[in-house]
């Protein structure tokens, strides 16, 4: 499978959001648009040929301030009608499937309060088949549509009333919920898996053949809406599929296409990620509780530079394309200050080693744990 990568930021705490795509090759432009040079005459794409960044102005400035979330190829060119841009956006977002999901834990409710929150769907056309009655009220408190266990007739009743069906059981149960799930399967249904570990091959062996199927890997801040989510699709799915999943997991925070071959990579960096974050975190507001700031204070003032920093990554260009973190580090850095003696620090202890090892030895270990180890 080419390498794609369509990425969509859709914060919910930004005062203007912004809506990128990235297009990782001109392979990803030939999928997306017809041909790379299409897209360049068409939309004004710029950049390398190994990345092409969305850009069209209206009286020559940029134009990068829409709400909307989702980036239609037809509607890339147009300027916003700011007086209608609300309606568009709710018209343009909205997915007509059905969603159904199979297991609805802490995860699979984060992303069924996000996927009605941002208007993709909505309640009434979300359902879910959960085992215990906790969960069951749960779902119904919320407005959903429950159905019962799986492996007691649910994964039947589920397939009869979705077209999207996520699969949100941890791993040890997906074999049986397979096995239960494939004679209901129709060509119209695509199944997407967040269980970590379990391969395409996998899913789609244990399925129909040409069963669409389609890997996803959320990060636990899905829960907020501000999720780093990496998905690869599989062998028999289409480009309206990858659409679809896009759509819906951009809606909880940033969704990123990858080759399943990279998801070990993902793994170590987006899915362990947040730990490393608040340990740093945590380390930082300890180094200012001891040169005097009061633990509260210290913990709120570090999260909320890491946030700052974190959003001048996607915001100090201006023009929607990211900037390096070692240009910001230089901007902050000024000769003979604080900032480049901290850094100094860092340096000498090793920091920068250790993140860069911690990152692979936990994408290695996702390596072992998909072959079972």
């Amino acid at each position: 499978m080419a390498t794609q990568s369509i990425i969509r930021r859709a914060m919910s705490n930004l005062l203007v959001r912004r809506t990128v795509l990235v297009v990782s090759s001109p392979v990803c432009a030939d999928r997306v648009f017809g041909s790379a040079a299409a897209a360049t005459r068409k939309f004004g794409l710029t950049g390398s040929t190994q990345t092409f960044s969305i850009s069209y102005t209206s009286a020559g400035s940029p134009l990068w301030q829409s709400p909307a979330r989702r980036l239609s190829a037809a509607a890339l060119p147009q300027p916003i009608d700011t007086e209608s841009e609300d309606e568009a956006q709710s018209a343009g977002n909205r997915l007509s499937d059905r969603i159904g999901f199979i297991g609805a834990g802490n995860m699979g409710e984060a992303m069924m309060r996000g996927f009605t929150s941002s208007g993709v769907s909505s309640a009434d056309r979300m359902s879910a088949s959960v085992r215990s009655s906790e969960r069951q009220k749960k779902m119904t408190s919320l407005g959903f549509r429950v159905f019962p266990d799986a492996l007691k007739g649910g994964a039947e009743q589920l397939a009869a009333n979705n077209d999207i069906i996520f699969l949100g059981v941890k791993p040890i149960y997906l074999g049986g919920v397979l096995k239960e799930l494939a004679p209901f399967l129709e060509d119209r249904h695509l199944v997407i898996s967040i269980a970590a570990g379990i391969t395409l091959e996998t899913l789609e062996g244990e399925l129909p053949e040409g069963a669409r199927v389609v890997r996803v890997m959320p990060n636990t801040p899905c829960s907020i809406g501000q999720a780093a989510s990496t998905f690869a699709m599989g062998s028999n799915t289409t480009a309206q599929d990858q659409e679809k999943v896009e759509l819906l997991m951009s809606s909880v925070g940033l969704a990123v296409c990858i080759d399943e071959h990279m998801m070990d990579a993902a793994t170590g960096l987006a899915g362990s990620g947040p730990a490393y974050v608040f340990q740093m975190l945590e380390a930082m507001a300890d180094g200012a509780v001891a040169a005097g700031l009061p633990r509260e204070k210290a913990l709120a003032l570090a999260a909320q530079t890491v946030i700052g920093a974190a959003k001048m990554v996607f915001e100090a260009s201006g023009d929607g394309s990211v900037t390096h973190p070692g240009v910001l580090k230089d901007r902050v850095a000024s000769p003979g200050g604080t900032t480049i003696y901290g850094l100094a620090e860092l340096e000498s202890s090793g920091v920068r080693g250790a993140y860069i090892r911690a990152i692979r030895a936990a994408a290695n270990r996702s390596a072992e744990l998909s072959k079972g180890q």
